[in-house]
């Protein structure tokens, strides 16, 4: 029964060690986790502002759907379907490519990253 009493006193012990020695990351860990957040950060932004652009379309087009009155304003509403499902397809085309170009710069400064770490280590070792 003591032993189990002084178990959980040496994990707190041992944790209350871990605590008083301040220990620092390596760099690399450190930069590649500033290079994550500041990746997803902008994958983020970039996403809720084409959901937002996305968002608008359809909410212009139940508002021009509103408006239709009588068969002129049908048949108005119905020559600009053409026209915007054009700038929704223009829209994805770009917002892909975007998208892509930002995943294409992460991978180039992941490893570039990786490059200079494994660079700067391997003397080290040597």
């Amino acid at each position: 029964m003591t032993c189990l009493r002084s178990a959980p006193m040496n994990v707190v012990q041992l944790f209350n060690k871990t605590l008083e020695t301040p220990q620092t990351l390596p760099e690399p860990v450190v930069k590649t986790n500033k290079l994550l957040v500041e990746n997803m950060e902008k994958m983020m932004v970039f996403q809720m502002n084409a959901l937002k652009s996305y968002l608008d379309i359809g909410l212009n087009q139940m508002r021009a759907a509103a408006e239709i009155t009588d068969l002129q304003s049908l048949q108005d509403f119905y020559k600009r379907q053409a026209e915007i499902a054009q700038t929704v397809q223009h829209k994805l085309m770009s917002d892909t490519k975007a998208m892509s170009d930002m995943a294409a710069r992460f991978k180039t400064e992941m490893d570039g990253l990786a490059k200079t770490t494994l660079e700067d280590a391997l003397p080290k070792a040597a």
